[in-house]
């Protein structure tokens, strides 16, 4: 009984610790949220206003009107998406060739993720000046490149570990049964390691969606993306918009929830089996 007792106390007290530790995470998230819907003197009340009131959507509506937001989400979305698609046709193929026929010798993969390991910002001037001879120079095409670069290493070494884990048996046996190794790579394989494959993607869009230095680089008007917009908020000639720019970091916030939302469930999987081995 007094076993029962002090598990249950202890249980008790993770839970109350892991709860106070969400809070304080979530905290600035709450924060953002409703200073979006706060009027422009409850920003810096005494004592803190923690609720708005009155409920206002005049910040929201600015970002449409006078900052014109359409265009910055959209050109977020063409680009993150764009890259994701390209480092998945890119990485999948490279994956499997080094996991299956050890392409490039055991050291191949480790020089793959040091790729991952040059700074960002190393490569800005080069990829500029490349950029502005071929005219590329705000267009789409100029970020989803630059991101796919630095994405490509990283969901290569993502996805080695889930070739690695795969019973080759089990595609030996589809290609004896008529398969070719391209289709059994497609219907048998992908199919199954789709959590690795959703985690890499994941990892991708949300790298493009919230990157900023090659974004204020390399685009002007027409491929500006909503981080680029954020900036744009924070640094108006007419002083700070703290309200529109909460607005815009919390639709900001909408597709990498929804995402990561819906593909929960693969995301916690894809985690778990590619953190066994490398």
């Amino acid at each position: 009984m007094f076993q029962s007792r002090k598990t249950i106390s202890f249980l008790i007290l993770r839970y109350l610790v892991l709860i106070f530790f969400v809070l304080i995470a979530f905290f600035p998230i709450f924060w953002l949220i409703e200073t979006s819907f706060k009027l422009p003197k409850q920003y810096y009340a005494s004592p803190p206003a923690w609720i708005p009131n009155p409920l206002t959507l005049r910040h929201y509506k600015s970002l449409f009107t006078t900052f014109g937001a359409i265009p910055y989400f959209k050109n977020s979305l063409i680009i993150a998406f764009s890259n994701t698609i390209l480092v998945l046709l890119v990485s999948v193929p490279a994956a499997y060739a080094i996991s299956r026929y050890k392409v490039g010798g055991e050291t191949f993969s480790f020089w793959i993720l040091t790729q991952r390991m040059l700074p960002p910002v190393a490569a800005l001037i080069p990829l500029f000046l490349l950029y502005n001879r071929i005219g590329l120079i705000d267009q789409h095409l100029s970020l989803i490149l630059s991101y796919t670069i630095f994405n490509i290493p990283f969901a290569v070494w993502m996805l080695i570990s889930f070739f690695r884990e795969f019973p080759v048996e089990i595609q030996e046996q589809a290609m004896v049964d008529g398969c070719t190794e391209l289709q059994s790579l497609i219907l048998v394989v992908l199919p199954i390691i789709t959590p690795g494959l959703v985690v890499a993607a994941l990892f991708c869009f949300v790298f493009s969606w919230n990157e900023l230095m090659m974004a204020l680089t390399f685009t002007r008007i027409n491929a500006a993306t909503v981080t680029v917009l954020f900036a744009g908020i924070l640094q108006s000639p007419t002083g700070v918009w703290y309200g529109e720019a909460a607005g815009a970091a919390v639709m900001a916030l909408i597709p990498a929830f929804v995402l990561t939302l819906f593909f929960q469930r693969y995301i916690v999987r894809g985690l778990t089996l590619g953190g066994v081995k490398g």
